[in-house]
């Protein structure tokens, strides 16, 4: 049986910008090392936001972070691990952030990459 993923046209499901934060580490003042993002809006990700399924989320997901979506991007990655995404949607006031878990450069030929995630809600 294959598993295809089947996809519904409608606005809001094809490809989005994502804002794409580094990550960095700094020592807080309790000497704990704590993981920062930062960036300043100007690396973009265009891809495609769609929910994880149950292979994706047991092949990829992590002791402390599980995979709720993916998001796919043509061309070589621009985000990697430990990143943040921030989408920011015209219809929804906000923004939704999630936590990049593992990155897929499909057949490394820079042709597409699969950006495993983590939605967060704590965090925007």
């Amino acid at each position: 049986m294959v598993n295809a993923r089947v996809m519904y046209h409608r606005p809001g499901n094809l490809f989005q910008d994502f804002v794409v934060e580094g990550h960095g580490q700094v020592v807080t003042e309790t000497g704990r090392v704590a993981q920062v993002h930062n960036g300043d809006g100007s690396v973009l990700l265009r891809g495609c936001l769609s929910e994880a399924n149950d292979e994706e989320r047991a092949n990829h997901s992590q002791k402390e972070h599980i995979v709720t979506h993916t998001v796919v991007q043509r061309g070589a990655p621009v985000a990697k691990r430990g990143d943040k995404l921030i989408l920011t949607s015209r219809r929804q006031r906000g923004s939704r952030s999630f936590y990049v878990v593992d990155v897929d450069e499909v057949g490394s030929l820079g042709i597409a990459t699969i950006y495993y995630a983590e939605e967060r809600l704590d965090v925007r």
